[in-house]
């Protein structure tokens, strides 16, 4: 029977990154379920009724988020402009505006996606009366900053990224936590391509399935070295 000699260099190497090849993909098979339980969330919920505001605000957030909202009340001045955000290979803006409702509520409402030739500013009745309707949404980060931006002045703005505490702190108003995401008919809105996660449980799985895989041939590799014949 052949000694399992490996060597020293081999056994270190594979110390280190078979651990970390089996953490990477144990953490995309977790994320995987993660985005699971949203889009199932999401998919129940939004089946459902449309809610009124006083309906959403009297429910738990679990009840309340990933279903449809008629809100009426008024566009503000304030929007940002989150850039780089790209649609059919075409880059753009996503715009998000600030929405007071008829319940003193304020709200930022993400309007959807426009190219930066077809943006227009004037294109919704600040401050005139409608109602729009759409997702209620958890307003999680949007878009990445990858230096310390500082906000401009004036409105609209362009971001980078956007996200609650900032927003609040920028606007200066006692804002909800909430994102709503809207509708294709309603005022003002543009091309709607938001999704309740960037990437479906199948892509997690499918990095999974990857990584594991590296850790697998990694094993394999040690023990057939391990044990191969001296020349």
């Amino acid at each position: 029977m052949r000694n399992f000699k490996p060597g020293r260099a081999m056994t270190i190497f594979v110390v280190f990154f078979l651990p970390v090849l089996l953490f990477l993909g144990s953490w995309q098979i977790v994320r995987g379920l993660d985005k699971q339980e949203i889009w199932s969330l999401n998919n129940l919920n939004k089946s459902l009724p449309v809610m009124t505001e006083r309906e959403a605000l009297s429910m738990s957030f679990d009840e309340a988020v990933y279903r449809s909202v008629f809100l009426d009340g008024k566009f503000g001045e304030e929007s940002y402009l989150l850039d780089n955000r790209l649609y059919k290979q075409e880059a753009g803006y996503e715009v998000f505006s600030v929405f007071e409702s008829l319940n003193n509520n304020i709200y930022i409402v993400n309007r959807g996606w426009v190219s930066k030739e077809e943006f227009n500013d004037q294109e919704i009745l600040k401050n005139s009366r409608i109602s729009i309707e759409g997702i209620y949404s958890p307003f999680r980060r949007f878009g990445l900053n990858l230096s310390n931006e500082t906000q401009a002045l004036g409105w609209p703005k362009l971001v980078q990224q956007l996200d609650y505490k900032e927003t609040v702190s920028d606007l200066g108003k006692d804002i909800k936590e909430v994102v709503i995401q809207l509708s294709a008919g309603s005022p003002g809105a543009y091309e709607p391509i938001w999704l309740p996660a960037e990437f479906k449980p199948a892509r997690h799985y499918g990095y999974a399935v990857q990584w594991f895989g590296l850790a697998l041939v990694l094993a394999g590799s040690y023990i057939y070295f391990g044990y191969r014949k001296e020349k």
